[in-house]
């Protein structure tokens, strides 16, 4: 089901797109974030041969009703015992080991949920993305026109390979076969004609950055 909502949210992105409304784009691919990590987060096991308790507790909270009385939400206490975002991080680490170090595969995604936050609760630095142009000011209506669209329209184009990726897993886990091959066909296409696939392993990619900070 998270998958499904992932699709629908990353189709939804292609409309805003087309009109340039790059904000709002950037606050739905927050969202997409979350859901592929939480799909990690449950494809692993993490308890004697099944769910953790985390896993377990992410579960209930997911099937939980929003008001325990939908009657008088008002007075509905809605509690909720959520999976501390580090904890669905640390399932990515694991999953990344082949690549990265645990360590830097949570930094990473730290990194990017700060970095797209900000589109969801407004930041300054944000906003400040729709300003420009001569005369500078506010585009109110959307950024077509501007260097905007074409960097979110390369943003998509990798939350799309995310999302195949994504899915070869959940074939994976559900011992479906014949849609792992089908699925990693449409993915190395996919790849060859968007430029998506990495020309270096992602732990060169991050050595060559740390080196360069350090510099």
């Amino acid at each position: 089901m998270k998958g499904v909502k992932t699709i629908s949210t990353l189709r939804a992105c292609v409309l805003l797109l087309r009109h340039g409304h790059t904000q709002e784009v950037g606050a739905l691919c927050r969202m997409v974030d979350d859901f592929c990590n939480e799909i990690f987060f449950l494809l692993v096991p993490q308890g004697q041969g099944c769910c953790s308790d985390d896993q377990v507790k992410f579960l209930e909270n997911f099937y939980q009703e929003e008001f325990e009385r939908p009657d008088d939400p008002l007075r509905s206490p809605q509690k909720r015992d959520t999976v501390p975002t580090k904890k669905i991080h640390a399932t990515f680490g694991k999953l990344a080991a082949g690549e990265l170090n645990p360590s830097d595969a949570q930094e990473l995604l730290r990194t990017v949920q700060q970095a797209f936050s900000g589109y969801v609760h407004d930041a300054y630095p944000h906003i400040m993305e729709l300003f420009g142009g001569d005369p500078p000011q506010f585009h109110l209506s959307g950024m077509l026109g501007t260097q905007r669209v074409e960097e979110w329209r390369a943003q998509l184009v990798g939350y799309v390979h995310r999302l195949i990726m994504v899915t070869i897993f959940v074939a994976r886990k559900q011992g479906v076969a014949n849609l792992d091959v089908s699925l990693r066909a449409f993915l190395g296409d996919y790849e060859g004609q968007t430029g998506t696939k990495p020309t270096s392993p992602v732990s060169k990619i991050l050595a060559e950055y740390k080196k360069g900070r350090a510099a």
